[in-house]
């Protein structure tokens, strides 16, 4: 009875920590975006976007179906999105209207606007 009530007490303290949502409180808005996770050959519109920004800049949390997220930061100029943790470098270029972004195994078109929906 005794760890089960530890359990239960620890189990809010973990949820409340490590929530990538970016902005500040609230939940954030997620759009679906085009991704080829873990190696993938094909896109697919299977991963959320949750848009934010951290000191003035775009920041960005794309989150896969299995659970697995990755955090994207834009660059000073706009022209890139880059890894905002983790040690995986990403690359990324702004073509038209979305960046096309190869992380680790994970490649994502995210759009620059919310209302851009095309790979």
């Amino acid at each position: 009875m005794i760890r089960a009530a530890l359990v239960l007490t620890a189990l809010p303290a973990l949820s409340a920590c490590g929530d990538p949502a970016p902005g500040e409180g609230g939940v954030a808005v997620s759009e679906k975006v085009w991704c080829a996770p873990d190696r993938a050959k094909d896109f697919t519109q299977d991963c959320t976007l949750e848009r934010g920004t951290d000191n003035g800049r775009a920041i960005f949390v794309v989150r896969h179906p299995d659970g697995k997220f990755r955090r994207l930061i834009a660059s000073p100029d706009g022209q890139n999105l880059l890894a905002a943790d983790g040690a995986d470098q990403s690359q990324s270029a702004l073509k038209q209207d979305r960046w096309e972004v190869i992380l680790g195994d994970d490649r994502y078109v995210v759009p620059a606007k919310a209302d851009a929906q095309r790979p």
